[in-house]
């Protein structure tokens, strides 16, 4: 099962982490799991690259296991890198609720 945590203060998301798989098929066979990689990454890589958000990026091929805290996003930037992780958060909850066996979405205020 893929469990991820969306960490959450004054309704702004501060970081995420996704770990395991699914078991909804054989790896390298498995959508969901290549699902939510490609939508961490895209984030990932939006985030840093095309908004120069400093993030606190871990991620673990072997386990697997990926975590990304937003440290600072310039100004101009703040509001559209909120609306990714929001957008981001969303469809992992509407991947939850199509495969609840497989997939979790746990939020943590802080």
């Amino acid at each position: 099962m893929i469990q991820s945590e969306f960490v959450i203060r004054d309704n702004k998301i501060l970081s995420f982490s996704l770990k395991g798989h699914s078991g909804l098929a054989e790896a390298g066979s498995d959508v969901l799991c290549a699902s939510v990689s490609a939508m961490a990454l895209l984030v990932i890589n939006t985030l840093s690259d095309a908004m120069d958000a400093r993030l606190d990026l871990q991620i673990e091929e072997k386990e697997p296991r990926i975590s990304c805290t937003v440290l600072s996003v310039p100004s101009e930037g703040a509001r559209g890198a909120e609306g990714i992780l929001h957008g981001f958060y969303l469809q992992m909850k509407d991947l939850s609720e199509t495969y609840p066996d497989h997939l979790t979405v746990r939020t943590k205020t802080k």
